[in-house]
């Protein structure tokens, strides 16, 4: 399986296709729709869905175009699904420099857990990480040893707790309890910001000592 990375959009967020024999999972579309159109042409991938680590605008701000062209759905985990639609609790209703963000009805939302054990066939292991947002999730995938944490775990930081349902106290317990736990050579790919690994972040990472 290859993991490419593309942060090529106005709020740097990393966005990732996990590809494997052409199949690709988009993870967390950041702004540029027509960047990510571009690596899927480029690559000749076959997009089977698109997955929301957590339902921040910023992180969704693709998917009304990215989702109706490629016609696949958009997992998110059940918490997240009316941020989707009510900019003020994805946060976009709160900057005035950007317009507030609502999905369109007409894509199609599918609800992933802890219980969830594939997507589209992509085998991995699901850990809701709420206290960045309630509907956070990190998607591990095992086999490859790489997790990707969205806004909970950052190379020497963790996401910001000042937003609708944020809790620091919760956040630093999930990531102590489910993350820290994987195997010290996992690669953490964050939702912004450069790739770690869990062995670096417990021995740096002053946030979750």
């Amino acid at each position: 399986m290859i993991v490419k990375t593309f942060s090529n959009n106005q709020l740097h967020v990393n966005t990732y296709f996990m590809i494997e024999d052409g199949k690709c999972l988009i993870i967390d579309p950041g702004s540029n729709a027509q960047g990510i159109l571009k690596v899927v042409e480029d690559e000749n991938l076959k997009v089977l869905g698109i997955v929301l680590t957590h339902a921040h605008f910023d992180h969704f701000l693709a998917c009304n175009e990215l989702n109706r062209k490629l016609d696949v759905p958009l997992y998110i985990h059940p918490n997240g699904v009316e941020l989707l639609y009510d900019p003020m609790k994805n946060v976009s209703g709160r900057f005035r420099i950007y317009q507030p963000l609502v999905l369109h009805p007409d894509v199609l939302v599918s609800t992933i857990n802890e219980e969830t054990t594939e997507i589209e066939g992509f085998k991995v292991r699901i850990f809701h990480i709420p206290g960045h947002s309630p509907d956070g999730i990190s998607l591990y995938f095992a086999r490859e040893g790489v997790v990707f944490t969205g806004d909970a775990l950052f190379k020497l930081s963790i996401g910001r707790t000042d937003f609708y349902g944020g809790n620091q106290e919760e956040l630093v317990q999930n990531i102590k309890e489910k993350l820290l736990t994987l195997p010290k050579d996992t690669i953490v790919y964050p939702g912004h910001g450069p790739a770690t690994t869990i062995e670096y972040e417990l021995a740096y990472n002053i946030y979750i000592k």
